[in-house]
């Protein structure tokens, strides 16, 4: 279903500890996707034996033959329509990247395909056996299992392998979203972890929510120390939004990333400078490491 390697580039020295986690999380998304087929088949089977038991041909002659026919239609349509629409967007992503190197959108299609494919199911096993014949319970359970298996599965993938340390995954191509510590919270601030570069985007960390998010990229290329140190009130902004506020560092440890160009605080938690090391040693040479009296 999916080449057995690792994504992407992998750095020897971490690659055993990568492929053991691309393993098990390979091993729970094709549980979500073999459930998803599951599905498919048997309403497909559902709606064949419901075509059957009407006869070769449908009656389209008055209203209830019609309603009859759009109805079978739309269930066939509901039926075959979500994985092949998923397999499609997935390979057209606007940034290019294979979906199986970025976890944080995994349960994107879970969450859309899953709810479809299970009320599918439900419009073919009524459409084969009739409405009469489920007890209210039965429609309301093949809802629930049908749409929590595919997800919970895909949050057991995106968890296995971003379970914690993450340093091993620096050594790896996978996109890595790391939340941002802001004042006024809700998980808008966040920065990416690319193959190559650092992308941040902040909108709320300077207080009041700026109209849009301000975004930075930073090149992994162009890192040449990093550090962690706690945060200082002397400490500059270290994000700049569209309207020209600044946000200043909020309480807590800092990770410093020096850069050919400049420095860039980054209110994240300590453990993205290991990954981020990791990641710039990947690449080429290994950034130095600060000591917290040396950002």
């Amino acid at each position: 279903m999916w080449p057995d390697g690792v994504p992407g580039r992998v750095d020897p020295r971490c690659r055993a500890a990568v492929e053991q986690r691309w393993r098990r999380a390979r091993t729970w998304l094709r549980v979500a996707a073999l459930f998803c087929l599951a599905e498919l088949v048997v309403s497909l089977l559902g709606l064949a034996w419901s075509w059957v038991a009407r006869g070769p041909v449908v009656p389209v002659a008055g209203p209830r033959g019609t309603q009859d026919l759009v109805g079978w239609a739309f269930t066939a349509v509901l039926v075959l329509l979500p994985l092949p629409a998923a397999a499609w967007l997935a390979g057209r992503a606007v940034d290019g990247v294979d979906w199986r190197r970025k976890p944080h959108t995994w349960h994107q299609g879970s969450v859309l395909v899953a709810p479809l494919q299970a009320l599918g199911l439900l419009l073919a096993v009524i459409a084969a056996v009739g409405g009469g014949v489920l007890s209210w319970w039965q429609p309301v359970l093949l809802l629930v299992v049908g749409t929590a298996v595919p997800v919970l599965a895909t949050e057991a993938a995106r968890r296995a392998l971003l379970r914690p340390p993450l340093r091993d995954l620096g050594g790896s191509e996978f996109l890595l979203r790391w939340p941002l510590r802001s004042p006024q919270g809700g998980g808008e601030d966040s920065l990416l972890l690319a193959e190559d570069r650092i992308r941040l985007t902040v909108r709320t960390a300077a207080g009041r929510p700026a109209q849009r998010p301000a975004t930075k990229d930073v090149e992994l290329a162009a890192i040449t120390a990093v550090g962690v140190r706690p945060s200082t009130p002397e400490d500059r902004a270290w994000a700049r939004l569209p309207d020209g506020r600044g946000a200043s560092v909020p309480p807590g440890d800092v990770v410093v990333v020096r850069t050919r160009h400049d420095e860039q605080l980054l209110p994240v938690d300590p453990e993205f400078a290991d990954v981020l090391c990791a990641r710039v040693a990947a690449r080429g040479r290994a950034p130095v490491r600060l000591d917290p009296g040396e950002c």
